[in-house]
Parts: structure tokens; C-alpha cells; sequence
């Protein structure tokens, strides 16, 4: 062979190499290459971020994790990394749940539940209490695409789209009121789903109603809402008290960033917590009576701390006052080695008042009474209408779960 057909044999091969390399790169034939995975969903899950929550894929829509959607835990920092490879069709506009994990912010089990649609972006998919409104929107057929969801949530809370989808603690240094709003949120909407719960309901789907609510009553305003007036006009049970609550929660974190920052906010967060499931407990869902509780609890009946928190919760020796009783950082609760079982196992958690502890030592020895309750009636106890909802073999990994 000539010298020139050598040099133009050898060109030809060397200009298919590179167009092969560059097909695997951008994800053909083998969807990996110089640029990484295309099949892979990243972002954060944050309230405070949640730590050791489960995040999944919820292909078909019904807000549970089922056999063959693809998951994965947060990390410390409540970081997830989603492989969806073995999904065959476009994950666009599909939701992204979080469940269970830690709050960091307060060091204490996170029960309720978070949600996102997947954008065209494949990284940095926050999944918060604001896009659980966006999330909620498209559920209920209020808008036929992310984007639009996007701008009528953004809209009737007096927001930006960018700010919408942010990261909330990290924006606390340029945009407070982005965290305020998020935690005001959060902590309302828990509230509410103990308020407006049913026996013919599961604790997901109750939390799903109340969110499908108030995402309509954002929708429906004519001008921008906050947090406490979106409450006051969505017409759920329980409105009024939570309303007061919601203005506590924002007015006091409002305090606490000004006075003390994130830190200081934290400590307010994890009082604010208390006194919110203090009035679930109670049934009652009052804040007086829910801080007075409290403050006989730490054997404070004469300084109140609670009490005048909730009263003057803008004043800022008030919030310093409720900010002393935490002065030690939160101890983030060890779930054990196994988790197989504990998002179904959360449903537990609320009734039996453990907040997420691993072990569940007070309630593991009667464990194996649950498959009792499978054939009983729903309408004969609280236990059996909550095991109606599983089949026996989803009981048996609850149990499991349990008796570690």
C-alpha cells in the first residue's frame, strides 16, 4: 500500500474513533461516558436538610414506594443520587418523593413527607415544602406541565420561580424569607394532617389531601398569600388554630435569623416542634394550653418560658428565653442496620408516639400481634383499619422492621 493510502486509511479510522467517543459521551450507545451517567436524578431533600431519608421515583404516582422504583437514601447533608436506568420511559414530570430521615435543623425524626417533579434538569432537583405545593398542582390536573405549575405557585406566594426551587438554608444569608416560609410550611402542614385526619385514611394519603388543598387555595388567590392566610382560606379542619400557629412559626424564625442566624433558628425550630406535637397529643390544638404543659413539664411554672414564647414569639428575649432550654446541639436519632421495612413501619410512628426512634423497644414485644389485626374488620379498632391497608407480606417486613 501506498504511503498516501496509508495516510488516508489511517485518518478515516482515527475520525470514526473520536465520533464514537463523542456518541458515548452525549449518552449514545451506552448512555455513560466523559460526562457521566444521563440516568441519574441528584439533589437535595431539605426542611432543615433530612438525613437517612428515603427518596424514590414514584413512577406510578400513588405517593408509596413499590417493588421496582428506584431509590436511594440522603446523606449528612441531606444529598441524594437517584440511578432511574432501569426505567424505560422519560422520567420528566414524574415525582420525586423523600420520606423518614432526620431533620438536621432539630435533630428529630422527619414524618412527614416531601415532594418534587423531576424538571429536564437532571441535577440539582431540590425536593422541599414549596415544591410539594408544585407537586400538588399537577396531581390534581391544576396545570399540564412543570413550568406552569412552577409560576402559579411562584405567584400566589409572592416568589420567584428560582427562588420557588432553591435550596432554603442556603439562601438564608440573601433571602430569609425563603426558609421562614419553607419551615412556616412544613410545620403547618403536619399540623394540619393531625387535625384532618380519618381512620379510612393512611397518614400519607391524609398529608397528601392537606397539601392537594392548600396547593388549590394558592392557585384560587388573586393576589399573593402568606403561609398563615393561605391556612385561613383553604377551609380545612383545625384552620384557625393552625393559622396562630403558622404566624408563631414565622415571626419567631423571622426573630431568630436576625438576632442569632441558622443557629439560633434551629434552637427555636426544635421548640416550636414540641409545642406542635404537644397539641397533637392533646387533640385539643391549642398553644396555650400546649406551652403550659411544657413549661410544668421542665418544672419552669414560674419564668414560663413557652408561655411568653408564644405570646411576644417576635420579642426577641422571649425566642432568647425558649432558645436556653436548647443549649446543647441534637443528637440525630441511629436507625438500625436494616431499614427494610421502616417507610411502611412510619406508620407507627405517629400513633405510638416513638419519633422515629430505631428499635421501637416499647412497641417490638407486641410486634406479632399485627397479624392479628389483618383479620379483623377495619371498623373494629384504629390498629386494624391501619393493617387493612397492607397485605400480609408488607406486615411481615413492618415486623421485621420493628424487632430489631
Amino acid at each position: 500500500m501506498s504511503n498516501v493510502r496509508k495516510f488516508k486509511s489511517m485518518k478515516r479510522t482515527t475520525v470514526l474513533s473520536v465520533s464514537a467517543m463523542v456518541l458515548t459521551a452525549c449518552g449514545g450507545g451506552g448512555g455513560g461516558g466523559l460526562f457521566g451517567s444521563s440516568s441519574v436524578l441528584s439533589g437535595l431533600a431539605v426542611d432543615g436538610y433530612v438525613q437517612g431519608a428515603t427518596v424514590f421515583l414514584d413512577i406510578n404516582k400513588n405517593g408509596v414506594l413499590d417493588a421496582g422504583e428506584p431509590n436511594t437514601t440522603t446523606d449528612a447533608t441531606g444529598k441524594y443520587t437517584l440511578d432511574y436506568s432501569a426505567v424505560n420511559t422519560s422520567v420528566t414530570g414524574l415525582p420525586i418523593v423523600v420520606t423518614g430521615g432526620i431533620d438536621t435543623d432539630t435533630g428529630n425524626a422527619f414524618t412527614g413527607q416531601l415532594s418534587a417533579r423531576v424538571d429536564k434538569a437532571t441535577s440539582g432537583q431540590v425536593v422541599s415544602p414549596l415544591t410539594s405545593l408544585i407537586d400538588a398542582v399537577i396531581a390534581q390536573g391544576l396545570a399540564t406541565d412543570v413550568d406552569t405549575a412552577k409560576t402559579m405557585i411562584a405567584n400566589g406566594l409572592g416568589l420567584t420561580v428560582a427562588q420557588l426551587t432553591s435550596d432554603p438554608v442556603a439562601a438564608i444569608a440573601s433571602n430569609p424569607a425563603i426558609y421562614s416560609t419553607a419551615v412556616t410550611l412544613q410545620r403547618s402542614v403536619q399540623l394540619l394532617a393531625s387535625a384532618n385526619s380519618m381512620h379510612s385514611e393512611t397518614s400519607q394519603q391524609t398529608h397528601a389531601r392537606v397539601v392537594k388543598a392548600l396547593a388549590s387555595t394558592v392557585v384560587a388567590q388573586a393576589s399573593p398569600v402568606n403561609v398563615s392566610q393561605l391556612i385561613a382560606a383553604s377551609g380545612l379542619q383545625r384552620s384557625n388554630e393552625t393559622r396562630q400557629f403558622a404566624d408563631t412559626v414565622k415571626s419567631s424564625i423571622e426573630t431568630s435569623l436576625s438576632s442569632g442566624g441558622h443557629d439560633s433558628a434551629k434552637k427555636t425550630l426544635r421548640g416550636l416542634d414540641k409545642v406542635r406535637v404537644q397539641m397533637e397529643t392533646d387533640g385539643t390544638y391549642s398553644m396555650s394550653s400546649a406551652a403550659d404543659k411544657l413549661d410544668a413539664e421542665k418544672g419552669l411554672t414560674t419564668s414560663r418560658p413557652y408561655r411568653s414564647f408564644i405570646q411576644n414569639s417576635s420579642n426577641s428575649s422571649s425566642v432568647a428565653a425558649l432558645n436556653n432550654l436548647f443549649s446543647t446541639s441534637p443528637v440525630a436519632i441511629t436507625q438500625p442496620a436494616n431499614t427494610t421495612g421502616r417507610l411502611l413501619a412510619s406508620n407507627c410512628f405517629q400513633c405510638h408516639g416513638t419519633g422515629g426512634k430505631g428499635g421501637f423497644s416499647n412497641i417490638s414485644r407486641d410486634a406479632g400481634d399485627l397479624r392479628e389485626f389483618l383479620s379483623r374488620s377495619a371498623s373494629s379498632s384504629i390498629m386494624a383499619a391501619h393493617a387493612q391497608g397492607f397485605t400480609p407480606s408488607q406486615v411481615n417486613l413492618i415486623i421485621s422492621y420493628l424487632n430489631q
